[in-house]
């Protein structure tokens, strides 16, 4: 990898801003210039971009991990395969991004790549690292940051979609620890939230099904109270839903 490259992908926002305004270069033209570095990168040199990315991702700097995860998503819509090829080192370093302690952007910018990479792999080899992004992403539902608490709804939907057998018994542990959020974020000021907790609600409830060992109590008690007095006054729709479907 050439010094132009290197310093392409090691430069924060503020350089790009700082110049005068004739000569600024906009943000989509500096990605569309790291896709095209990207696109003809053979696996070599795309490696050494896995690792400077690396760098980038624990550098003192906000400006720079902020960059370092925005480029991680650049590479998972320009290059899938490749990404695959290092899902690990790419899925450590999001997982990093997603518990950064002191940039809420860092961390938004984490959920929504970790959202596209769950897409393009099918969450495929995520091994622990799917209790990893759980545990924080559900903190991430009651987030005061609109589009923030928004990205972490699309990406628990999709964890429940992907949680399998394996982390069945663990999701289903989560869900459950999340129903108050969803209960509040069913009303959610910002209507784009509450239309994403509303379908990641659904994608969730499954993991609501009473157990069979549960049984011998009447059906009254298995339910439960708050969730279906709330769903029956604000969202009658999902609780006829959940009663069809035997979940609740």
């Amino acid at each position: 990898m050439d010094q132009t490259q290197r310093r392409m992908l090691g430069q924060p926002f503020s350089i790009l801003t700082t110049q005068p305004k004739k000569k600024r270069i906009s943000v989509m033209s500096f990605f569309s210039k790291v896709s095209c570095i990207l696109r003809f990168q053979k696996s070599e040199p795309l490696k050494n971009v896995f690792f400077i990315l690396a760098e980038r991702a624990r550098d003192p700097s906000a400006k720079k991990r902020h960059m370092a995860m925005r480029n991680l998503g650049t590479m998972a819509c320009e290059t899938p395969d490749k990404v695959r090829e290092y899902k690990r080192i790419v899925l450590d370093l999001l997982v990093h991004g997603l518990y950064d302690p002191m940039s809420s952007e860092v961390i938004h910018e984490s959920v929504k790549t970790l959202t596209i990479i769950l897409g393009k792999t099918q969450a495929k080899g995520l091994g622990s690292f799917f209790i990893d992004i759980t545990l924080q992403t559900r903190t991430l539902l009651d987030d005061e940051n609109d589009s923030l608490r928004y990205s972490a709804f699309v990406l628990f939907g999709q964890l429940a979609a992907f949680a399998g057998w394996k982390w069945k018994k663990f999701f289903t542990s989560q869900v459950k620890q999340t129903q108050d959020s969803f209960l509040i974020h069913l009303q959610d000021r910002n209507p784009q939230v509450a239309k994403a907790c509303k379908t990641t609600f659904r994608a969730c409830s499954p993991y609501l099904r009473q157990r069979k060992e549960c049984s011998f109590q009447s059906e009254e008690d298995q339910r439960n109270p708050k969730l279906c007095r709330q769903l029956s006054h604000y969202h009658p729709e999902l609780l006829q839903y959940l009663y069809a479907n035997k979940i609740l």
